[in-house]
């Protein structure tokens, strides 16, 4: 055999292998936002439980509320690692805004279209009823273990005393509305606006007038909620006899 016939099978041999398709590499391209959607759906997984651990409160009252404490309450929810991080990233790739935009973005949209439909309504509810009945429930539910009983019996008798204020006045614009015809909403928000706050004294001098108006109104059914003593019995018959006189 030659050596031209063996290289001829060398060469072709050579040329097979760098002829070969090569295998396709995996594919990489990153999932769309409706398959990230349908996988978060469709997931069933539970995230580990996170160490508990001490953290100083950003809001302990009403007078700690500010728009800085309030974005990051909600950056602080909103970066927070939990099964919704996935969803939230899809989210933020295919707007192309961080994801506290994009929140305060949907509840502005929501918000306008609350205001268009009844605004005095909308505020008058989430400021009389919605936030007083979370922060009522808030501390009727903390553990009597909290850190600082005193402040947390403080912040329930504040609030026994709102919804006292606040049944009265609901009371009393009730009949006045209907005297006057008026929509008296307005007054109720900013009356009951101002009871929230413990810097403004109007919440403890309107509950000291109705505890003064229930106290003298409990005095007086106490003075007279007895039984009287019936007559003498001579008395009885001596009338009876005069009449029949």
């Amino acid at each position: 055999m030659t050596l031209s016939t063996i290289a001829t099978p060398e060469r072709s041999m050579h040329h097979q292998n760098i002829t070969a398709p090569r295998s396709s590499p995996p594919n990489t391209r990153k999932n769309g936002f409706l398959s990230t959607l349908a996988s978060y759906l469709t997931s069933t997984a539970k995230s580990d439980p996170k160490p508990v651990t001490q953290r100083k409160p950003l809001m302990t009252s009403w007078n700690d509320v500010d728009f800085v404490k309030l974005n990051s309450l909600v950056c602080n929810v909103l970066y927070d690692q939990n099964n919704y991080e996935p969803l939230i990233t899809e989210i933020e790739r295919v707007v192309g805004r961080r994801r506290e935009h994009c929140f305060y973005g949907v509840l502005s949209v929501i918000l306008v279209l609350v205001l268009l439909h009844d605004a005095i309504g909308a505020i008058t509810a989430f400021m009389t009823l919605i936030l007083p009945t979370f922060m009522t429930v808030t501390a009727i539910s903390t553990s009597a273990s909290y850190e600082n009983p005193s402040f947390l019996k403080d912040h329930q008798d504040f609030f026994v005393r709102y919804w006292t204020v606040y049944a009265v006045f609901l009371t009393v614009e009730s009949f006045l509305s209907s005297l006057i015809h008026w929509d008296l909403r307005l007054l109720r928000l900013i009356f009951m606006s101002m009871c929230l706050s413990t810097r403004i004294p109007v919440l403890a001098a309107t509950y000291t007038k109705i505890l003064n108006a229930v106290s003298a109104i409990r005095q007086i059914i106490d003075n007279n909620n007895f039984e009287k003593a019936p007559p003498p019995q001579s008395v009885t018959i001596l009338a009876v006899k005069t009449k029949t006189s």
